[in-house]
């Protein structure tokens, strides 16, 4: 039948001839046209990784809830913005307690949020916190997130956190006081690269489903893509860094049935910590919760029973903090905007030599105007 077909067409000799003179043009434009395929998908993952890595950064509807402290029951709160070393305008909550007294003498968490959302999605965490451990709360939205300027990056968020940090160590209410970073997905690479930067400022470290690096990540969550992950120029290389804690205790907070980030994942990193475990320095904790999923580890029964126990007996108990003046003071140029509860009013800086009573007054007998923006403080 094949002979047939050929001989009509003019002869088998003649027409395989023909075909294998053709052969190399077509195998030619065909492995071209695969080829670009390939370098255009791999052009797109790495135009749009960061979307991917920061999908709630991009939406519009992600900077249109605006939700304050005050409508979870927390009115003594600073609405904050900051202006990071690369000029960009971040925003943040400091949350304190009904006093300027009880303010000082309680801790802080400082709060990185996950890569959905901004800080006030996670008001409702927060005030199970604050009103738990009786501490205070700094929560801030990374540059991108919330009403954030910028666009996020790795080394834009780590350079948010280090600015929220000094912040914290500036200000007169909460320069002293423990400080514990608390971190849920990517805010736990966030949390365990500044702690491992700077474990002197730092009472303690709580971590929830937090993964070993992206690159190690892309597999689970786009397994089409991993063959492709040294594309990925944002690491958040947590397996790497987290062996330079050395001296601050963790807690390790594991939904089994995280349907993101594979549970091996923490169980390696807690591995990894125990190994630089020295005695009495240093405390690393497990906890798990069968049910737990990506985003609702944090509601299983006994999350937060398990953060009062470790919080009783790790930073309750740890040592007055000793200012290791390492960070620097943040310049004038920084502001804070002052909270009533209901209303915003904006201040000169706080700085370690103006007293919170006297920049309170301040704020309470400057020009009347309030700032619009005060309603939209995510």
């Amino acid at each position: 039948m094949l002979y047939a077909i050929l001989s009509y067409l003019g002869g088998a000799e003649e027409t395989l001839a023909s075909i294998a003179s053709w052969a190399p043009t077509v195998t030619y434009y065909g492995l071209a046209i695969i080829f670009s395929l390939v370098l255009l998908a791999l052009s797109i993952v790495w135009m749009f990784q960061r979307d991917m890595v920061y999908p709630a950064a991009f939406p519009a509807h992600s900077r249109d809830r605006v939700t304050l402290p005050s409508q979870h029951g927390m009115p003594h709160f600073d609405d904050i913005r900051l202006e990071t070393p690369d000029k960009v305008l971040i925003r943040g909550y400091l949350i304190k307690r009904a006093t300027d007294e009880e303010t000082r003498r309680a801790s802080t968490v400082i709060y990185f949020h996950a890569n959905a959302g901004n800080m006030g999605h996670r008001l409702p965490v927060a005030k199970l916190l604050y009103d738990i451990l009786g501490c205070n709360v700094f929560m801030l939205s990374y540059r991108g997130y919330g009403l954030s300027d910028g666009h996020p990056s790795e080394a834009g968020i780590k350079t948010d956190a280090l600015t929220a940090l000094e912040f914290i160590r500036s200000h007169p209410l909460t320069a002293n006081t423990k400080l514990v970073a608390y971190g849920q997905s990517l805010g736990g690479a966030v949390a365990i690269d500044i702690v491992a930067a700077n474990e002197p400022e730092f009472a303690g470290i709580i971590l929830e489903n937090t993964f070993l690096s992206i690159g190690k990540l892309i597999p689970s969550v786009l397994p089409i893509l991993k063959w492709v992950t040294f594309l990925a120029s944002e690491k958040w290389d947590s397996e790497r860094v987290v062996r330079q804690i050395n001296n601050v205790p963790v807690l390790f907070l594991s939904g089994l049935q995280d349907d993101l980030v594979p549970p091996p994942h923490m169980r390696k990193l807690y591995e990894l910590l125990s190994r630089n475990q020295d005695g009495k320095r240093m405390k690393v904790t497990w906890e798990e919760f069968a049910t737990g999923k990506h985003n609702d580890t944090f509601a299983q029964p006994g999350y937060f029973e398990a953060i009062a126990r470790w919080w009783k007996d790790t930073v309750d108990v740890a040592e007055p903090y000793v200012p290791t003046g390492r960070l620097v003071a943040l310049e004038p140029r920084d502001s804070i905007e002052k909270s009533d509860g209901e209303n915003i009013y904006r201040v000169e800086s706080a700085s370690a030599d103006i007293s919170h009573a006297g920049s309170e007054r301040e704020s309470l007998s400057a020009s009347p105007e309030m700032s619009v923006r005060g309603k939209k403080s995510n």
